[in-house]
C-alpha cells in the first residue's frame, strides 16, 4: 500500500503544476489592447465602395469613460498619410469612413489606394501627436473591400489585430503625426464622426 502511494504522488504533483501554469498562461490571455492593426484596400479602385474603421470601448470598471483612438494611416510605400484622434465613450460606437473621413485629405495630397491603419488608445487629451496614457479596452473592426470578382467588390469584416508597442514604434508614431500637423498646411488630419445615436 505504502508503495502504491509513493508512486502516485509524483504524478499527483506533476499534474498539480501542469495545471497551475496552465491556470496561469489563461489568466495572462487577454483580447484587449492599447495598439491594434488593420489593412485597407481599393480605396481609389474605381466602382470600389467605401471601407470602414469601427470603434467600440468596454468602459471597464476603473477605467476612464472616454477613451482616445489615436488612428494612424499609412499609404502602401510605409508614408503616413493622415492621423487623428477620436474620442469614444464607454459602450459607444464610433464609424468612420476610410475613403472621406481618414483618406479624405492626404498629407501628400495623392490618396493612397491600400496601406494600414494603426490604432492606439489612450485616455487624457485626445491628440495623435501627444498620446496621453494608453488604455486598454479599445476594440476595432476594419470593412475590407477585396479585389473585384466579376462585377462586384467583395466585402469583408475583421477584428483588427492585437499588436506589439514599442516605445520606439509610439514615439515614431508621434513624431510622425506632429510633422502632419506641423508642416502639412492643414492636410495629413482626418476628421472623426461623432458616436451612433440610432
Amino acid at each position: 500500500m505504502k508503495k502504491m502511494t509513493c508512486s502516485i504522488l509524483p504524478v499527483l504533483a506533476i499534474a498539480l503544476v501542469i495545471g497551475a501554469v496552465s491556470g496561469i498562461a489563461s489568466a495572462q490571455v487577454s483580447t484587449d489592447t492599447v495598439f491594434n492593426t488593420s489593412y485597407y484596400s481599393n480605396n481609389t479602385t474605381a466602382g470600389a465602395p467605401a471601407g470602414t474603421e469601427r470603434f467600440s470601448y468596454d468602459g471597464a470598471a476603473g477605467n476612464p469613460k472616454t477613451v482616445c483612438a489615436n488612428i494612424y494611416v499609412f499609404a502602401a510605400d510605409q508614408q503616413l498619410a493622415e492621423c487623428c484622434s477620436c474620442p469614444v465613450t464607454a459602450d459607444g460606437l464610433v464609424e468612420e469612413n476610410i475613403k472621406t473621413n481618414l483618406l479624405g485629405n492626404s498629407l501628400t495630397r495623392v490618396t493612397p489606394n491600400q496601406g494600414v491603419i494603426k490604432i492606439v488608445a489612450s485616455s487624457g487629451a485626445c491628440n495623435a501627436a501627444v498620446v496621453g496614457t494608453l488604455t486598454p479596452g479599445l476594440n476595432a473592426w476594419t470593412t475590407h473591400i477585396e479585389n473585384k470578382v466579376g462585377t462586384a467588390f467583395p466585402v469583408s469584416v475583421t477584428q483588427n489585430s492585437p499588436s506589439t508597442l514599442s516605445a520606439g514604434e509610439l514615439a515614431s508614431l508621434q513624431a510622425d503625426c506632429a510633422f502632419a500637423q506641423r508642416l502639412g498646411s492643414g492636410f495629413g488630419v482626418c476628421t472623426c464622426n461623432a458616436e451612433a445615436t440610432n
